[in-house]
């Protein structure tokens, strides 16, 4: 999935990020994010948990991407137009995009990325040492039969009752992914309108239950 030329590759990002990033601007009716706080996590920092369960009640989201990488800026984009545009005014959303240095991406490049979100919803978190990704991959069992995958490009759905209780976060209710070598884990591949689906369900059902 990495493989090539690390030049070639590198222009290949570039390009793809300057034309995500116009695609994004082109449609002035979305609001934007442009420069994002940016929360680094490393180590024993707690933040992304507190964050979590301090939105108990909300339906989280939860985005793990490389932010130079080309597939990662595409679902972005997606999950930008196809889901977080589309919420009714006051949906219980809140989105949690964490950034990993998976193909050299760094914090510099987190702005043009939230970009393509389109929404002030969304907090950021730059995880430097990319331990995020391995702790992840045992948590949603990334397992291929022979080896851990790495969890990255990686779109999660969490119900408005999760709780983050200890070191590792709940199961989510539901993903989706952009990855190959995952073996037979038949986990679903990414669709930006399916997962919007999943979301919508999950807010119907919270205001079924808890109406404002």
């Amino acid at each position: 999935m990495l493989c090539g030329s690390r030049r070639l590759l590198g222009i290949a990002i570039g390009i793809s990020a300057l034309l995500l990033v116009a695609y994004g601007r082109a449609d002035g009716a979305h609001q934007v994010d442009a420069s994002p706080a940016v929360v680094v996590s490393k180590g024993e920092d707690q933040r992304l948990q507190d964050d979590f369960n301090r939105d108990n009640g909300f339906v989280r989201l939860m985005f793990l991407v490389d932010p130079r990488c080309p597939e990662c800026l595409r679902g972005l984009a997606d999950m930008g137009d196809d889901v977080l545009a589309k919420l009714p005014e006051g949906a219980r959303v809140k989105v949690y995009v964490v950034h990993e240095p998976v193909i050299g991406g760094s914090d510099k490049d987190i702005p043009a990325a939230a970009e393509l979100l389109h929404t002030t919803l969304a907090r950021h978190y730059w995880n430097p040492t990319g331990d995020f990704g391995r702790q992840m991959s045992r948590v949603l069992g990334y397992w291929n039969g022979s080896r851990w995958v790495y969890a990255w490009d990686t779109w999660l759905i969490y119900s408005p009752d999760a709780v983050w209780s200890g070191k590792n976060p709940p199961q989510p209710a539901f993903l989706m992914h952009q990855l190959g070598g995952l073996g037979n884990l038949k986990l679903p591949r990414l669709d930006s309108k399916i997962f919007a689906a999943k979301v919508n369900a999950l807010l119907a059902a919270r205001d079924q239950h808890d109406p404002p």
